[in-house]
């Protein structure tokens, strides 16, 4: 007759399961320590181990006066790959753990007389693991484990490494520090806005920029009041508009601000993100604020200047072009020579180039100061893109192919949407010199009238995209220079703003770009 070993062998039940450890538990010389073989262990030291093997919580234990150790799979990866594992396993604590034993035989002898259980979070203990001495840091807790004699038997841990936590904490830290010294470098202010309290704080260089003092949340109001007068709807508004989930969240405004204290003017850059809910609700606006007055004072120096120059050749050129237009009649007889002729044509041709470089400089002076108007009537869209392409083609040799609808009344200024077409068109030709081919397209999508120009020449490097309307950007690319202020784009964009449209390029770099924009067909606005 077979009989079951562990009918004559009770202690086998407790050491059962435990994964790696438990398998280790159970192979393991216990009679080559002071423990002896597991049969003869007490009832609370069985129970102790079988608990420690079977739970998925990082749990040691240290028994008897010599502290024979024991640990379970979840505690296993704290000793690392190479170094106490699995010597731990029966290992003296004093022998197994020289490089803290006189950080933790107190803690322990603390409760094996008796004391009460410890308690340490985040604790740098460092321990040998991986061939080398590690910081590793612990949240644990020391507590006794009752023996049959009702004394403690033994030190149970009950314990959970926090090392990449206090590691990312401590990234984290660091890159605060990197970025108060940035701003701090910089001579930036920050703010921080509540969209529930409409209430923000900021750093002690934009409170003495606005005369604030305190370091209690600031009313939203009290701030705006230090804005100029002048500013003070365009701020509110671009706010609002930020806190509003369709805009992104995205605030950038150049404005002025007065201190309350010395009246001291100073002209700010204020940038900034809100941050919504899944709701759509902004929860956070934060951002910064940086000093331009300098900047906004060259500006301004430059801007005048642009204006008065411009102005004052306006007479002699308009001038200049009428004797030019006279020119050109007279050296239609046939007592003018092909040398004359040419001279003149090339003459008329950068006339007309001066023209449009001075008319694109007194463009940008209207948008700076705000008098670009508008003068807005109904016409027929695709009308205007058809005579656009007549009086561009009389001049040039490339191929204008139009497509779309034939018919799209807007209401909007002819002049100026004209004029955003030709500088597309113009931008085609000079930036195609080995491609005759342009295609435009005229659709309807929606409530919009969407119009775009497509060439098949250099395109444009990604990198410089975002920066293509911009005032004063110029692209040259792939070895070629082009002529021009960069302005063309920078107009064309501010009158496609007006019109409350859209305007947007799309360009595979070295295979052509396609310029676009987007107008509302009925915007009375």
């Amino acid at each position: 007759m077979t009989v079951n070993s562990k009918v004559h062998e009770p202690h086998l039940k407790y050491l059962e399961g435990g994964g790696e450890m438990g398998q280790l538990t159970r192979s393991f010389d216990w009679s080559s320590t002071v423990l002896g073989d597991p049969s003869n262990w007490s009832q609370s030291l069985l129970t102790t181990v079988n608990i420690i093997l079977n739970s998925r919580f990082p749990m040691f234990l240290w028994w008897g006066p010599h502290l024979i150790q024991f640990y379970n799979d979840a505690y296993r990866p704290s000793l690392g790959r190479d170094g106490k594992h699995p010597i731990a396993l029966g290992q003296q604590g004093a022998e197994c753990w020289g490089e803290i034993w006189p950080v933790i035989k107190p803690l322990i002898d603390e409760v094996m007389a008796g004391g009460q259980s410890t308690w340490s979070e985040d604790q740098l203990i460092p321990i040998y693991r991986n061939n080398k001495l590690e910081d590793v840091y612990w949240t644990f807790s020391y507590s006794a484990v009752t023996d049959e004699s009702g004394m403690p038997g033994g030190v149970l841990v009950i314990c959970n490494e926090t090392t990449e936590k206090i590691k990312a904490i401590n990234v984290i830290k660091d890159s605060k520090k990197d970025l108060e010294f940035a701003i701090e470098a910089a001579e930036l202010g920050t703010w921080d806005l509540n969209p529930f309290t409409n209430k923000f704080i900021g750093n002690d260089r934009l409170k003495s920029w606005f005369g604030i003092t305190g370091d209690h949340e600031i009313e939203l109001e009290k701030a705006i009041n230090v804005i100029a007068y002048e500013d003070r709807v365009k701020v509110t508004t671009a706010i609002q508009n930020a806190l509003k989930r369709e805009s992104e969240g995205i605030f950038n405004i150049v404005y002025t601000i007065i201190n309350p204290n010395d009246n001291i003017k100073r002209v700010v850059e204020a940038s900034g993100k809100a941050l919504f809910n899944d709701e759509g609700t902004p929860y956070r606006f934060s951002g910064i604020l940086q000093d331009v007055t300098e900047e906004f004072k060259v500006q301004v120096r430059k801007d005048e200047f642009i204006s008065v120059a411009s102005h004052e050749l306006k007479t002699p050129i308009t001038s200049l072009n009428a004797s030019m237009q006279i020119l050109q009649k007279l050296i239609k007889s046939e007592l003018v020579s092909d040398k004359i002729r040419l001279f003149v044509g090339k003459a008329s041709n950068n006339l007309n180039k001066l023209v449009h470089l001075l008319d694109d400089l007194l463009n940008v002076t209207k948008i700076q100061q705000g008098q670009l108007a508008l003068n807005k009537t109904r016409f027929n869209l695709a009308e205007l893109v058809r005579d656009s392409c007549e009086h561009i083609i009389q001049d040039n040799d490339h191929d204008i192919d139009v497509s779309g609808v034939k018919e799209l009344m807007i209401y909007a200024d002819y002049r100026r949407i004209d004029q955003v077409l030709v500088n597309f068109i113009n931008n085609a030709i000079k930036y195609s010199p080995q491609s005759k081919k342009i295609d435009i397209s005229i659709e309807v999508e929606h409530d919009n009238a969407i119009v775009a120009v497509r060439d098949y020449g250099i395109g444009i490097n990604p990198e410089k995209l975002p920066h293509l309307f911009d005032r004063y950007y110029r692209v040259d690319d792939l070895g070629h220079q082009f002529s021009g202020l960069g302005l063309g784009l920078y107009i064309s964009a501010d009158i496609i703003n007006r019109h409350n449209g859209k305007i947007g390029v799309d360009s595979d770099w070295g295979h052509g770009s396609k310029f676009w924009f987007m107008l509302p067909i009925d915007n009375e606005d």
